[in-house]
């Protein structure tokens, strides 16, 4: 069973769509093509969605290429390694980044932010990080801080790649230019395609003319406009994508919102019996990642469980050795949450389980479809 950072677990009928091969300039792609852009302008609640074959970090870039100019003043405040690639990100851009870095496990308030802004009002753009794998935090705040944000003026672009499908997210009633994320996440899809959802306002400010072709995100929308892509694409991901947003729509986003918070609740309360301490807290906590401290060694942990047949991960950066990150991502419930607390206990000698709440349980629909083995 595998419950790490992404990818992740999948559906029966999302893997096996995934199998799929056919001519990307056929009628039959065009129909998917068409398809997976309408589901997910309704996940996203947004005017376009650019899909790209890659991971999610080519989202990312193509947002950040595309909805940024060389010159061009840009805030962003890291609080985790992916925070700090994105900022990375935009320095390869030539962008003037103006960056407040938090410590892990740490979020920017809303005053942090709106005081940094002062302090950079020239700034044209803020790019944040939304949630954050390697320290299991996330900015919930995120309707609040866009609201921020554009009543400053200034465009916000936000990394979603791990939060997207896990959290309340509104790109045009919430007024965020573009959110980035990948496939193999919280929409529980495979690998291989990477999503930048736009708002109406965004469309106007793409910029294509000085960046490679194939992080334009104009150049995608231009060919997604005949139902086509530019590049030969992961046809089978088109697919399994299609039918991963299919399932989602099926669930309910606010259920599938929903069960993501119930699961971190819970395996938050569950590690803090066993006697770990996770990262964040009640204000910033991850919904996809629950990452603590082990009463043993990470490496023990990580070994010991896998023998169990649970798979997590350890933590990354300066916190390789010091946590350990548990992944509840996409159609993870109360099933897989029970083997994992179980295989803890287990490792860790200690009986503390109590069953998962209701809200974490898919429905029956897609119950069947997924297997925990």
């Amino acid at each position: 069973m595998m419950l790490i950072p992404g990818p992740v677990n999948v559906p029966i009928s999302v893997s096996f769509e995934a199998t799929r091969v056919v001519n990307h300039r056929s009628d039959e792609f065009r129909r998917i093509v068409a398809s997976l852009e309408s589901s997910l302008i309704r996940l996203f609640s947004a005017d376009r969605v650019a899909i790209m074959t890659g991971s999610g970090t080519l989202a990312v870039e193509g947002m950040v290429f595309s909805m940024t100019r060389r010159g061009e003043k840009v805030i962003t405040i890291p609080y985790g390694e992916f925070g700090e690639r994105l900022e990375e990100s935009l320095r390869r851009r030539g962008v003037e980044v103006f960056s407040y870095k938090k410590s892990p496990g740490s979020t920017p308030s809303l005053g942090e932010i709106e005081e940094f802004m002062d302090k950079h009002k020239d700034a044209d753009t803020v790019a944040l990080v939304h949630n954050e794998t390697s320290t299991g935090v996330a900015i919930r705040n995120l309707r609040e801080v866009a609201k921020l944000v554009k009543g400053s003026g200034k465009k916000f672009l936000v990394d979603s790649v791990s939060g997207f499908a896990a959290y309340e997210i509104y790109v045009n009633e919430w007024g965020i230019d573009a959110v980035a994320t990948g496939s193999q996440k919280a929409l529980a899809s495979v690998p291989g395609l990477g999503f930048v959802a736009l708002s109406k306002e965004a469309l106007n400010e793409l910029k294509g003319n000085d960046i490679p072709h194939y992080v334009d995100l104009a150049l995608h929308l231009k060919f997604q406009d005949k139902k086509e892509t530019p590049f030969t694409p992961a046809v089978g991901v088109f697919y399994a994508s299609y039918r991963a947003a299919q399932l989602m729509e099926m669930e309910g986003k606010e259920r599938r919102w929903a069960r993501h918070e119930a699961s971190a609740r819970y395996l938050r309360d569950i590690f803090k019996k066993l006697g770990m301490e996770s990262l964040g807290d009640e204000s910033n906590f991850s919904n996809t990642v629950v990452a603590s401290t082990p009463p043993l060694p990470v490496s023990y942990m990580i070994t010991e469980l896998k023998k169990r047949g649970v798979e997590i991960s350890r933590g990354i950066g300066e916190l390789r050795d010091k946590v350990i990150r548990a992944g509840i991502l996409g159609v993870v419930d109360d099933r897989a949450l029970s083997r994992l607390v179980f295989a803890m206990q287990d490792v860790l000698k200690k009986d503390v389980y109590y069953p998962p709440p209701q809200e974490t349980s898919l429905p029956e629909t897609l119950k069947t479809e997924v297997i925990w083995d």
